[in-house]
């Protein structure tokens, strides 16, 4: 996925970032006004699907430091009682309409590493897309975009915060299950 601006040099990536930023902190609001918090919301849908496939979760205290919160953790914490680490993170959460002629729909990135506590190997790791309307994401799980969600424009995602929020559940507990399953 290229952002618009990226085909416009440095100065269009100056752009892009600020309206990145601006519909980041614009979506921050109106999650605020639902009381939805998309992290807590993206680690119990995480826990439950994990659950409904077999696993035991015990999750580790603490918050991500916010060096590591979009890339794998440098480390983990030593732990007798677990057999592997499964270690998330998620680069992209929220809405995107890939043209300005097309309407809003969720989307939903998850990177996803299971890590032996026996020896560090890596037993699974996958990149889980949720919103994609193509096969464009390569060397990623895609799941389709439930069609009869979607919203016009920014201003359409503001007008209802609850509608809003419950397109976002819908769309994490769509890529919680996704990822449970490749454990079945």
């Amino acid at each position: 996925m290229n952002p618009i601006g990226a085909g416009f040099g440095v100065v269009g990536n100056l752009i892009e970032s600020h309206r990145t930023a601006a519909a980041s902190a614009e979506m921050t609001g109106v999650l605020t006004q639902a009381h939805y918090d998309f992290r807590t919301s993206l680690t119990e849908a995480i826990t439950l699907a994990m659950r409904k496939v077999g696993f035991t979760v015990t999750r580790t205290d603490g918050a991500r430091a916010q060096s590591e919160r979009e890339k794998f953790l440098s480390k983990y914490p030593q732990r007798a009682q677990v057999d592997a680490y499964l270690d998330i993170y998620a680069p992209y959460f929220g809405f995107q309409a890939p043209q300005s002629s097309v309407d809003y729909r969720p989307r939903v990135e998850l990177v996803a590493r299971l890590v032996s506590t026996k020896d560090g190997s890596t037993l699974f790791q996958n990149h889980i897309v949720y919103g994609t309307t193509t096969g464009s994401d390569d060397d990623a799980i895609l799941v389709r975009a439930d069609e009869n969600v979607s919203f016009r424009d920014r201003t359409a995602l503001q007008a209802n915060p609850a509608s809003t929020a419950r397109a976002l559940q819908s769309a994490i507990d769509s890529v919680a299950w996704e990822l449970a399953k490749q454990f079945m």
